[in-house]
């Protein structure tokens, strides 16, 4: 078993067998040629459909990744510092004791102090602001660095404000557009062409009841989630659209995000980002996190960003390198954690470029 292809395809198979997702996307780009694009497996098992190379997967948080893509854009155009802070661009948290001081640089690189997740759908009478203002979210831990979607749905918040727009609108005028991707959009999406993901929220049950959190309203446990965005907050709370998810995409149109960092933030020979922007980016800012990527497990090297329906993306800038790697991780019986896979396909990626 020499050839890379040969590698990938093993394990694949392998965690295919081990039923750790039903289907998936492997992308590879190297010195801006495309080495590797293959498809593995089923985008939707009950119907019994393959995954192609341009299936369209729920990208969960690799949304933040977009998120973060156009806040560094609004930076770079001297919209906004990484020290404003959101008593400053958000008037609705003006003289909110803990949400008004933090700033720009917090909420990118998660060292907010936010918790990491709070089920806003379980409050559906009130909006975002009035919950935020009524709420203890401020969380106990020991690190600085606390992963938490809240973080982001601020982000998203901001960037709604400053464009006096929905994250739809400003993300086909700010990214899609310009980067000329083909499928990228918030749902709730009808194409045929897109993997499933959950069978109902049944993940998010277990957390709210360990939270003694009630909801009325979950989707059905029997059926897959199918062109809906997975996550409950996104779809529950804000209909679709947030800053921490809700984004769908194909591997190649996530290729065309990597590429604005792997091109020090220039696209079609224009200024996209400021290259001191993109360095910082795929710095460690704050322990292993940058602004809006991070340097940790899952990811021998390099930078990247995972979703929770499976999905990833990964650049090691020295080696001109990025990998995207699509599964869908939840649209099996019991859900399991993907990151064996993945380290073993990026390791095996590294050993073939080094």
């Amino acid at each position: 078993m020499n050839s890379m292809e040969e590698k990938i395809d093993y394990l694949f198979d392998k965690y295919l067998q081990e039923k750790c997702f039903a289907g998936g996307v492997c992308f590879i780009k190297h010195k801006d040629k495309n080495v590797f694009v293959k498809a593995y497996g089923k985008r939707n098992r009950v119907t019994n459909e393959d995954v192609n190379v341009d299936t369209i997967f729920d990208l969960a948080s690799v949304t933040k990744i977009f998120t973060s893509t156009v806040i560094l854009k609004m930076v770079s155009d001297e919209k906004l510092t990484l020290e404003t802070t959101l008593g400053e661009c958000l008037p609705r948290v003006a003289g909110h004791n803990v949400l008004a001081p933090i700033t720009i640089k917090q909420l990118l690189t998660h060292s907010s102090g936010l918790q990491a997740w709070f089920p806003f759908y379980t409050y559906l009478s009130d909006d975002l602001f009035s919950l935020l203002k009524k709420l203890d979210l401020v969380h106990q831990e020991q690190n600085e660095v606390v992963y938490s979607d809240l973080n982001y749905i601020l982000l998203g918040e901001v960037i709604k404000h400053h464009y006096n727009a929905s994250l739809q609108d400003v993300l086909q005028q700010e990214m899609v557009t310009p980067l000329k991707m083909k499928q990228v959009t918030y749902g709730s999406i009808s194409s045929l062409n897109v993997a499933a993901t959950e069978f109902g929220n049944q993940i998010e049950m277990q957390m709210c009841h360990s939270r003694n959190r009630d909801f009325p309203d979950w989707r059905n446990t029997n059926e897959p989630i199918v062109g809906e965005v997975n996550d409950g907050n996104t779809y529950y709370f804000f209909k679709g659209q947030s800053g921490h998810a809700g984004i769908f995409g194909t591997a190649e149109d996530l290729s065309k995000l990597v590429d604005v960092y792997s091109k020090g933030g220039m696209s079609e020979n224009k200024r996209f980002i400021t290259t001191n922007l993109v360095q910082q980016s795929m710095q460690n800012v704050v322990e292993d996190r940058g602004l809006g990527w991070h340097s940790s497990e899952p990811f021998p090297e390099g930078f990247g960003h995972t979703g929770f329906t499976g999905t990833a993306i990964w650049i090691v800038p020295e080696k001109d390198l990025q990998v995207i790697l699509l599964t869908n991780r939840l649209h099996v019986d019991q859900p399991k954690n993907i990151n064996p896979f993945r380290k073993e396909l990026y390791e095996e990626v590294l050993n073939y470029f080094s």
